[in-house]
Order: C-alpha cells, then sequence, then structure tokens
C-alpha cells in the first residue's frame, strides 16, 4: 500500500462515507457453489453517491499481468493506492476478465468497507 504524505482528509471522508453507504444485496447466483454475490454492478451502484457526496472517488485498473491496481482518491488531493494480485484459473481471455472482475468486486467491498446483506 502507498498513500499521500497526508491522509487526514481522506481518513474522515472515509469515515463519513462509511456512516452513509447503503447495504449491498447479494443478488447474484453462482450455481457452483450454490452461493449468492454481490455483483460489481451492484457495488459500484451502491457506493458511487456516497463516494462523491464524501468528495472520494475510487479508479481501478489492471496492472501487470496478474494485478489490480485501485487508488482511492479524495478531492483534498490525498490518496491510498493498493495492489492486488489474482492468477486465474485458466490463460484465456475469459478466466483472466473474470478475475480481473472478482478482483474489483472483492477489492470495492473490502477497502471501502460497504455492508452486505441477503
Amino acid at each position: 500500500m502507498e498513500r499521500s504524505e497526508s491522509i487526514k482528509e481522506i481518513a474522515n471522508a472515509l469515515c463519513k462515507f462509511q456512516q452513509e453507504v447503503g447495504k449491498v444485496k447479494k443478488d447474484s447466483k453462482n450455481p457452483y457453489f450454490k452461493s449468492k454475490y454481490a455483483s460489481l454492478a451492484d457495488i459500484l451502484d451502491v457506493i458511487q453517491k456516497p463516494l462523491s457526496e464524501c468528495g472520494l472517488s475510487i479508479m481501478q485498473m489492471p496492472k501487470g499481468e496478474n494485478e489490480l491496481e485501485t487508488i482511492l482518491m479524495h478531492n483534498s488531493g490525498e490518496w491510498i493506492l493498493s495492489s492486488y494480485a489474482m492468477r486465474p484459473v485458466k490463460n484465456d481471455p475469459q478466466s483472466i476478465g473474470s478475475c480481473i472482475t472478482y478482483q474489483r468486486r472483492s477489492v470495492s467491498y473490502t477497502h471501502l468497507r460497504a455492508h452486505e446483506t441477503e
């Protein structure tokens, strides 16, 4: 993890965001594991408005072969950057795309501490 020299403003904004963000519904089904999960689209729908209202934004980009780089930015100029590596099951476009989506969903959910509900 890397960060700007100061994180005072972004930390306060993240606290406010976590108080305001709604619950993310587990509306997607994984037939293989017979489980439900929150889709990336649903997570982004729930977090976008409160992020903006708190002066926060998030950007995620693939990096290297199997990494996802996520930067959480605040309108003060402060930021927190993290990288997350995950190996796809197969080395084909479908598996790589699925891996990137899984990374984005996991990182968006865990870094921002959005709450999940059935």
